[in-house]
């Protein structure tokens, strides 16, 4: 066997090997940790957003992630390992016109940029499923980045497939 035949050989066995260790050993959360607060659920963080609306920039969003209790169970699908539902919001106060340029409009008024999706604990990440009270559909992720929330999602329309708006998140201050 030549030696880049064997050198070739030895980096399939390694990432193979890799590739199994990840799928039979996966990630533990260790007790006592943040991690496992989260895991377990009922805790919230707050921080900022960016939204963009209508090629429209609104960095001024106040976010909110949820992470609802752990369960086995979500919407009548069943899970092999446990999950959390997630609720986020981002509310703005007013909104983005274009007239010409972005314009801020309805000062006063809050607007809210929700997502639903789902947390795994393992992975350390949520998969947004749905926006907008569960009737359109979400695209995006999030991970968890220290002791917070790091992500981003955009909402799409259920009937015509396009871009509602996008959100950006970055939530790190725990409010238990």
């Amino acid at each position: 066997m030549g030696k880049k035949k064997r050198i070739l050989l030895i980096l399939s066995v390694l990432f193979l090997a890799s590739i199994a260790c990840r799928t039979l050993f996966p990630k533990t959360v260790a007790p006592g940790s943040l991690e496992e607060q989260i895991a377990e659920g009922d805790i919230r963080f707050g921080g900022s957003g960016n939204v963009a609306y209508i090629c429209c920039q609104d960095p001024t969003a106040a976010v909110s992630v949820y992470i609802g209790p752990k369960t086995k169970e979500l919407d009548g699908v069943k899970f092999m390992e446990y999950v959390n539902p997630v609720s986020v919001n981002a509310i703005t106060d007013g909104t983005q016109i274009k007239v010409g340029e972005c314009q801020k409009t309805d000062l006063g008024e809050k607007y809210d940029w929700p997502a639903e999706g789902i947390y795994y604990a393992g992975e350390g990440r949520i998969v947004f499923t749905t926006c907008t009270q569960s009737i359109h559909r979400a695209e995006g992720t999030a991970y968890l980045v220290g002791e917070g929330f790091e992500g981003e999602y955009a909402c799409y329309d259920k009937d015509n497939g396009g871009l509602m708006y996008e959100v950006a998140i970055s939530a790190y201050e725990n409010r238990q």
